[in-house]
């Protein structure tokens, strides 16, 4: 479980996902600002997940779309995946640019 502040680390790797833009926007062809969506899993409610088990989503796709982690989550899965796929698929890619963005 969380601690209610993330540290300077957690800060940074949010901040990291953050600007990567929403992961599901970016299924569709699209470019959005991002924010954090922490994943839920056998946490309860209440109680925060760590801040490293996050994905950026824009606005619509995290809680005010019909196909979004909050208010559709079975049609947010079933168009971009689940959360630990998509979490999957990020760290894959941020990986990749930090090891591209190390050679210049």
């Amino acid at each position: 479980m969380a601690k209610k502040r993330p540290t300077v680390e957690e800060k940074k790797y949010m901040s990291e996902v953050s600007n990567y833009g929403c992961i599901a926007c970016e299924q569709d062809g699209l470019v959005r600002p991002a924010e954090i969506h922490h994943i839920r899993k056998h946490t309860g409610m209440g109680l925060r997940p760590p801040h490293t088990k996050i994905l950026p989503l824009c606005a619509s796709h995290h809680r005010t779309g019909k196909i979004s982690v909050h208010l559709g989550k079975k049609a947010f899965e079933e168009k971009y995946g689940t959360e630990e796929q998509l979490e999957k698929k990020l760290r894959e890619r941020l990986e990749e640019w930090r090891i591209i963005t190390s050679i210049f």
